[in-house]
């Protein structure tokens, strides 16, 4: 039995057809009749069917999105998720199952096996372990039981949040309490600034290609996106200012700095003419910032040009480590009144625990500015190595702090590279997964170059690339 054989044999003669055609979704995805990985029928093809609306039936897969248990591609189609990517796949890369280590320390060594991660953008680094251990233990003896025991909201402290001032931006770090908001991450700030400024139905404007957990938070809000073009120096005025006339969008998301995944720094000029244009226009201006600590010579961000237009955005999981939950948000007093009853109507409060490790850190200022040159040096000896190996077979290959971005000529079928890497034992991402339309990164591929432990293993994982670009139409090589 097929889905629209189900759906054929069991229509609703009931006004709810809506709610029939979910259930009867999830019934088919639980009993096996829709089978993980398999493609939905389009939505003219199952409205048909069903007799109902296009608009109805598209409500019922935007649902299924929502709750998980469907990924829609642009410019493919509607998906069933694998059993073991509901949840996380929507925004994480599907996890490497022979990386899996223990959650707990055992004591005994952890055998990683041999897949090099390209794909996860972290920065690896020993330094972040061993100063979260150190301000956990500060924490653990030196908090007050006030600070420990006590519920606070989502307003956060006044102290605190000052306190947290010296991870931001140096043009940032003078800014008043009232317009920073301490939160969980960037992931949350965008997730609640978009649940609190927004209402089902509302169209957000994205660059073309953008970080996943953006479109993940769009779906999950009953929210549509309409991308803006972008060039060579990020989102292209003309088409922002004709997106604004018309009157469709109330917000941009944007990453100006060190852009995720295309490596674009936009340059002052244009930053101001976007600026002004969401001004004109009263558009607000979401700032994705979380890269900007690499680029300490990066323009103002739009948060200090247009400080009533922009809420700003960025944490200390790629600063420090992806497990110090800790990030902020800058902007207007009366949106940062707005997102902290978002956090409250979340998770009450933000853990305090984790604030005050944070705070810990801050006040090593000396050994941040240390780590960050070291990140830097080490950045720029992997840029060479990566594009002494790559250049050669790549169409273009733009390279920043974090990741390279390379596009390949359209005679190279991305998925198969990417399976043939990931046989070879390298973990990269086909750049389909960060499209926001139907034509955006259909040839490209993400290297997180930062990510392995040692320049040495990103050369192991960069010559096994190599050598799948060497033998481009071979099903198998003997990579090892």
């Amino acid at each position: 039995m097929t889905i629209l054989t189900l759906i054929a044999e069991n229509k609703s003669d009931q006004g709810q057809k809506y709610a029939h055609l979910e259930q009867l979704f999830k019934g088919a995805i639980r009993d096996g009749i829709l089978k993980p990985g398999e493609k939905l029928p389009p939505l003219r093809t199952a409205a048909w069917e069903a007799k109902c609306s296009l608009g109805t039936m598209s409500r019922v897969y935007s649902s299924l999105e929502r709750k998980g248990l469907v990924n829609a591609r642009v410019g493919q189609g509607t998906f069933v998720q694998e059993a073991t990517n509901i949840g996380a796949d929507v925004i994480l890369p599907n996890p490497l199952q022979s990386q899996k280590a223990p959650l707990v320390n055992t004591g005994q060594a952890t055998d990683l096996g041999q897949m090099i991660d390209l794909g996860m953008n972290a920065i690896a680094n020993d330094w972040g372990e061993e100063i979260i251990r150190w301000a956990l233990q500060r924490t653990s003896t030196k908090a007050s039981s006030f600070n420990l025991m006590t519920y606070r909201d989502g307003f956060g402290d006044t102290q605190q949040k000052l306190a947290l001032r010296a991870f931001l931006p140096p043009l940032l770090q003078e800014i008043g309490e009232d317009r920073i908001l301490i939160n969980h991450g960037a992931q949350n700030g965008v997730y609640t600034a978009l649940g609190r400024l927004t209402t089902p139905g509302d169209t957000i404007c994205l660059e073309p290609l953008s970080y996943p957990g953006v479109r993940a938070a769009i779906s999950q809000l009953g929210l549509s996106n309409i991308t803006v073009e972008t060039d060579e120096f990020g989102i292209c005025p003309i088409s922002f200012e004709q997106h604004c006339k018309k009157g469709r969008i109330r917000i941009l998301v944007t990453t100006a700095t060190g852009h995720n995944p295309t490596c674009i720094t936009t340059p002052l000029s244009r930053r101001k003419e976007i600026g002004l244009i969401a001004q004109k226009y009263d558009v607000l201006i979401i700032e994705d910032d979380i890269y900007g600590f690499l680029y300490p010579d990066a323009p103002p961000p739009y948060a200090h040009l247009f400080p009533e237009q922009t809420i700003y955005l960025s944490g200390l999981a790629k600063r420090i480590s992806p497990s110090l939950r800790i990030g902020f948000a800058i902007a207007p007093p009366h949106i940062t009144m707005l997102m902290a009853q978002g956090i409250t109507a979340q998770t009450w409060m933000v853990s305090p625990i984790l604030i005050n490790a944070a705070i810990e850190i801050a006040g090593r200022q000396d050994d941040l500015i240390s780590f960050l040159e070291e990140i830097r040096k080490e950045a720029k000896q992997r840029h060479d190595l990566t594009i002494r190996t790559l250049s050669p077979y790549a169409t273009s290959l733009k390279i920043c702090q974090s990741h390279a971005w390379i596009e390949f000529s359209q005679d190279i079928s991305i998925p198969q590279l990417v399976r043939r890497a990931a046989e070879a034992g390298v973990h990269i991402l086909d750049g389909n997964r960060f499209a926001n339309n139907a034509t955006a990164g259909k040839h490209n591929v993400r290297l997180s170059i930062m990510a392995p432990e040692t320049a040495q293993k990103l050369e192991k994982a960069l010559i096994k690339l190599k050598t799948v670009l060497s033998n481009p139409n071979e099903t198998s090589c003997d990579f090892f």
